[in-house]
């Protein structure tokens, strides 16, 4: 079976692939404990970067849908997918490396919070940005209502999520969400380039700055995990998040088999 995220070490980097691309990258608990079991394989191998991607076009386009529609209790389910996912981002904040994103394709909800989580955001031209949560009825989750005002401001991460607001690369960049942005053929280049350049220095600093930067309280992070999957375990279990869940879910399975109908076709070709 394929593994839904991949890891690579080389030369003091720590590549980490989400690997669903049939599926956008979407988190499903199987992402999420293979998230948490490669973040753990990394604080044991200290490399000095992490680069975060995800293959097939799309970086992470959130929470699972189709999976979510599934469950028994949407409630109990979508507590467990949050602290499953949460584990993992917590943990990769406490490793001494510089973690850098690079968002090809969108980045939304839960994959909107994981680009949050690195120190540095490259974008390809084509990167789109949402935090997605408010089409399905949920809070947002995975450090996205904690990491984004402070990246872009309270009031524009307020606005961004009530109104759903889609950023593209070049509205991310002017916004200070992306470092920078590149064509999407020389996205790879422009990561290596930079990952290669920050491990041959030390890092042990940078859980540490990282800590600092956020708020000096090391805790405080793990904490508002917590606040986030209480939250939006609470909105899954009402009737309208539901409804809207199933209704995406339908529009996902017909998008997925479209998806599989055309790249059949051109395999035949």
């Amino acid at each position: 079976m394929t593994e839904p995220v991949r890891l690579h070490i080389s030369d003091g980097v720590a590549r980490v692939t989400l690997n669903r691309p049939d599926d956008g990258n979407a988190i499903n608990l199987d992402l999420a404990r293979a998230l948490r079991r490669v973040v753990a394989r990394i604080a044991d191998i200290a490399p000095r970067v992490v680069v975060l991607t995800g293959d097939g076009g799309a970086f992470c386009s959130g929470g699972d849908v189709v999976e979510m529609a599934a469950a028994v209790d949407l409630g109990d389910f979508v507590y467990e997918l949050a602290t499953t996912f949460h584990g993992a981002l917590a943990n990769l904040a406490d490793i001494d490396a510089v973690i850098i994103a690079a968002v090809d394709g969108v980045a939304a909800g839960g994959g909107l919070g994981l680009a949050l989580c690195a120190d540095v955001v490259l974008a390809s031209d084509r990167a789109l940005f949402l935090t997605a949560y408010e089409a399905i009825g949920l809070s947002p989750d995975s450090g996205a209502s904690y990491l984004l005002p402070r990246v872009i401001g309270a009031s524009r991460a307020r606005a961004m999520s009530a109104v759903g607001l889609r950023l593209d690369a070049a509205a991310a960049h002017d916004i200070g969400l992306v470092h920078a942005v590149t064509p999407s053929a020389d996205l790879d280049d422009a990561v290596w380039t930079m990952a290669t350049r920050l491990a041959a220095r030390p890092q042990t600093h940078m859980a540490a700055s990282r800590a600092l930067f956020r708020g000096a309280d090391p805790q405080e992070f793990r904490r508002h995990l917590d606040a986030e999957a209480q939250a939006i375990s609470a909105a899954a279990a009402s009737p309208d998040a539901a409804r809207l869940i199933h209704e995406h879910a339908v529009r996902a399975e017909r998008s997925a088999a479209a998806l599989r109908r055309r790249a059949e076709r051109a395999r035949a070709a």
